[in-house]
């Protein structure tokens, strides 16, 4: 365990035999909030929303098996939602939590989905961002364009560059400390300079195997009974208008729709962090 400015990094040792970094804001005592981040991105992501969140909540943001500085996994095939949602429950047992409000962006949210509409009691909230029980085909076929490429920046302007341009019609209004922000959440740099992803490339193996666009997770979402908050990306195109209307006429939850944005929205923003402290409250 190490303390760092705002938070508290630890390790969680897994069953397994792997490891699960996490890290922690404000005082133990308060209820938890529990942050899970997308496909290919790590606890970074949650680091100003759980700076604004912790003075009223014990806020718990995990790198997710085969991200940043959680160990990888042997077998590809394992970066499974078994996998993620076991080292969840795993992770909750370890600290003790008895009640955990969820956070869950894109591939967090599905486990957020599925963890409350198994146990709504540990579980009574949950926000989700930029997700639901179908997953658009066109948002599918963009992450699959670079995922798990093995992409190596001779330079961090090169990786700058190239990341901002592919990332461009989803993020058309960032600033330069956005973009900044954004594209070195989930990179680290090589000896020689060089800058790369922070995460196991094997990850694309079962992507590619399970068809993400074919999930049907609308039992999961019929089954949740849990408080819902959802965050939906205008320019979104996994999360479509059409799927949204859907699962606002099986269920009665809020959802706001962030402008000028597309997968997946910051929660960085005034808006963002004031709904959902309201919401958490």
């Amino acid at each position: 365990m190490a303390t760092k400015s705002g938070f508290t990094e630890s390790f969680f040792d897994c069953p397994d035999g792997g490891s699960l970094y996490f890290r922690s804001y404000g005082n133990p005592n308060n209820q938890p909030v529990l942050c899970m981040h997308g496909l290919t991105r790590n606890a970074n992501d949650f680091h100003q929303l759980a700076q604004f969140l912790q003075e009223s909540f014990y806020v718990i943001s995990v790198d997710q098996r085969g991200r940043a500085r959680s160990s990888y996994l042997k077998d590809p095939m394992a970066y499974s939602p078994e996998t993620y949602l076991t080292d969840m429950t795993n992770l909750i047992g370890y600290l003790g939590l008895k009640k955990v409000y969820l956070v869950g962006t894109s591939m967090g949210g599905f486990m957020a989905m599925t963890m409350a509409a198994f146990d709504p009691v540990l579980f009574p909230k949950i926000i989700l961002n930029d997700c639901g029980p179908e997953i658009g085909s066109t948002g599918v076929n963009n992450i699959a364009s670079y995922l798990g490429k093995g992409e190596i920046f001779k330079s961090k302007e090169d990786a700058f560059k190239a990341i901002q341009q592919r990332h461009m019609p989803a993020f058309p209004n960032f600033s330069n400390q956005e973009w900044n922000d954004h594209i070195f959440a989930n990179m680290k740099e090589n000896k020689d300079g060089s800058w790369k992803f922070d995460y196991d490339q094997s990850i694309r193996v079962l992507f590619e195997a399970a068809s993400p666009s074919a999930t049907d997770l609308w039992p999961i979402w019929e089954a949740i009974t849990s408080e819902i908050l959802l965050f939906k990306g205008e320019l979104s195109t996994l999360l479509s208008n059409e799927t949204l209307k859907k699962m606002h006429a099986m269920k009665n939850f809020v959802s706001h729709e962030i402008k000028g944005i597309g997968h997946t929205p910051t929660l960085n923003t005034q808006f963002e962090q004031e709904s959902i402290l309201k919401f958490l409250l």
